[in-house]
């Protein structure tokens, strides 16, 4: 049978690791990015238009489709973990409940049967704090998770404000020029801000590597809370059986032996037993008695068990 305490054990350090960001890579900075940040409307590509030059916004337009994948409802993911957090540590109390009262409740008892029942109760005590530990590590998760992709969000929206501040400064210079080069300098400026644009799409397309790395990371953490949560279910079920069948014996044993005690067994009575306890006339039961002092020469004739005989 799987160790219950082992099981615990390894749901709560699962459960530390997703909280300390283990599974966050450097390359996105420790993700200690505000949930908040989720939400955040940005429009990097705004300043370009803003600067007069919305013909390179069009070319340039494949940077920002990233930022809006990246976009979430911080709200949503907070609710969410916060009702799975609590509902965890709700029931992890209840397992604290059980452990607290069970040893009391059962001080006084001893064998073998007490020593089971404790154990059992430690053990239904761990499997329902693992529940409880399960629905703490999968809000964790979530939270962590959407802190991750916020902190990916700013850093593309970073990347992009970069890009578009070359553009900006490439096209002043090149319309400065214009005139002076009959527009050959806007001509020649137009492919090289798109140049600069791929350029940081591929610093984009690392980042969003790292995250999905790092989604990587944490499903295989959440794929041993689910795991651990699997075994914890069926352990509380084995231990349920194990307890119901214990339970079953003991009163099948306990009512066989009332059986037994309340009635007397076979030998008791011999064959004859059917003339010394029944109910016809003087003459039979005056040959019965002298047929039972002939079975006992010498001897006192054993005492008849009327009371046994009127309960039979």
């Amino acid at each position: 049978m799987t160790d219950s305490s082992q099981l615990l054990t390894d749901l709560k350090t699962t459960t530390q690791a997703v909280e300390n960001h283990d599974w966050v890579s450097a390359g996105l900075g420790g993700a200690t990015t505000a949930l908040d940040l989720l939400g955040a409307s940005q429009d990097p590509l705004a300043a370009l238009t803003s600067a007069g030059f919305g013909m390179i916004t069009e070319l340039v337009r494949f940077l920002e489709e990233p930022l809006k994948q990246l976009q979430g409802n911080p709200d949503s993911v907070s609710s969410h973990s916060q009702g799975m957090e609590g509902g965890g540590q709700q029931v992890s109390s209840v397992a604290d409940d059980y452990r607290q009262s069970a040893g009391p409740e059962t001080s006084g008892w001893s064998g073998s049967s007490a020593s089971s029942y404790r154990d059992n109760s430690s053990q239904h005590a761990d499997c329902v704090e693992a529940v409880g530990q399960a629905g703490i590590a999968m809000a964790k998760a979530a939270t962590g998770a959407g802190k991750v992709v916020a902190k990916a969000q700013q850093e593309v929206g970073g990347l992009i404000s970069e890009a578009v501040g070359q553009i900006i400064q490439l096209m002043t210079q090149a319309f400065a020029a214009a005139q002076a080069t009959f527009g050959a300098s806007i001509a020649a400026a137009i492919p090289q801000a798109v140049a600069i644009a791929t350029q940081y799409g591929g610093q984009i397309a690392q980042k969003l590597g790292v995250l999905l790395s790092d989604s990587d990371n944490l499903l295989q953490l959440i794929t041993s809370v689910t795991q651990g949560l699997e075994a914890a279910t069926q352990l509380m079920t084995k231990l349920s059986e194990a307890s119901k069948s214990g339970s079953g014996e003991s009163s099948s044993s306990s009512d066989s032996s009332q059986t037994s005690s309340s009635y007397p067994s076979s030998s008791q009575y011999s064959s004859s037993s059917d003339s010394q306890y029944s109910d016809s006339s003087d003459s039979d039961s005056d040959s019965a008695l002298d047929s039972a002092d002939s079975q006992y020469p010498g001897q006192n004739r054993p005492r008849t068990p009327v009371s046994t005989a009127q309960q039979s």
